[in-house]
């Protein structure tokens, strides 16, 4: 091959590496009895910089810098982490195991060509309002390497991988929770296809699922009011906050009950994406400590 075509060759990698790619998913299941969670959030890679926009809250993660950027449009404010600051603070006690892998099942979804994966989980927890309380999560994914933009999305997890905060941003900050989260959050982004659906199951059970006693159903209220509340403001965090409400109407309501969530991709794109996107929008200022 000569030099001329080599730098084309070189040139044309770097491209491909360092290509933008955005894609949309909506998030819907139940939160509580006649409340339905309907969540649309808009995903942008470019570059060492990844960035969620989920409505009136938008979430930026800067690799180079280690940074997680968060922005409030209603009160137009923004506030900026370090990733080693995120993980601070201490859980109540919870033993967590999981696997991931591959079925072999294939599918034709949306128009792409899937193949099926299982995540599954089981969550001890000791210190639970029930004694003896478990809780087991599954996520069955489907991924596609169809999609438009695939190989820039894979490139860029590639290419982030060893700096990712995937155990800062992990939801909950018990060590053993978050290194078995981060596992497998690591796990999912080596799988070959990018995901264009993704249903999530829990179901919460334990030795005999008792009763609460008046006590532990008033914390448990207290607790789900401030969760709704976290829901409602929306953002990065609204799908884990319900997941939570949806897991503890689950126990508040005997145990053993369960909850879906689903959320479905589309609109997958490899087309440039503006630098301002990363930004901070003109007029916002830092959010008071």
């Amino acid at each position: 091959m000569t030099a001329p075509k080599l730098y084309v060759l070189a040139l044309a990698t770097a491209a491909i590496a360092h290509a933008d790619f955005s894609y949309t998913t909506t998030t819907k299941g139940p939160v509580m009895p006649g409340a339905n969670l309907d969540q649309t959030s808009k995903h942008y890679l470019k570059g060492d910089k990844m960035m969620t926009d989920v409505g009136n809250t938008a979430m930026i993660i800067d690799f180079n810098a280690q940074t997680v950027t968060r922005i409030d449009k209603a009160n137009k404010t923004y506030s900026v982490s370090k990733v080693s600051d995120l993980a601070s603070g201490q859980d109540a006690k919870v033993e967590m195991s999981g696997d991931f892998k591959e079925t072999g099942q294939h599918k034709t979804i949306n128009g792409f060509n899937a193949s099926q994966a299982i995540l599954s989980m089981q969550v001890d927890m000791p210190q639970g309002p029930q004694p003896g309380m478990k809780m087991q999560m599954e996520m069955e994914l489907w991924l596609s390497p169809d999609v438009p933009g695939y190989a820039e999305m894979e490139a860029f997890y590639k290419r982030n991988m060893n700096r990712f905060p995937w155990a800062a941003l992990a939801q909950g900050s018990n060590p053993s929770m978050r290194a078995t989260m981060a596992e497998l959050q690591k796990k999912m982004a080596s799988m070959h296809g990018a995901p264009v659906l993704e249903i999530m199951r829990s179901k919460m059970g334990g030795a005999g699922a008792p009763t609460m006693t008046p006590q532990q159903q008033a914390q448990m209220e207290k607790a789900k009011a401030q969760i709704e509340a976290m829901q409602k403001q929306g953002g990065p965090q609204a799908a884990a906050a319900a997941q939570a409400l949806a897991r503890m109407n689950a126990v508040s309501g005997g145990g053993g009950g369960g909850m879906e969530i689903t959320i479905e991709a589309s609109g997958f794109s490899a087309a440039p994406i503006p630098d301002s996107v990363f930004g901070i929008p003109d007029g916002y200022h830092a959010a008071s400590k």
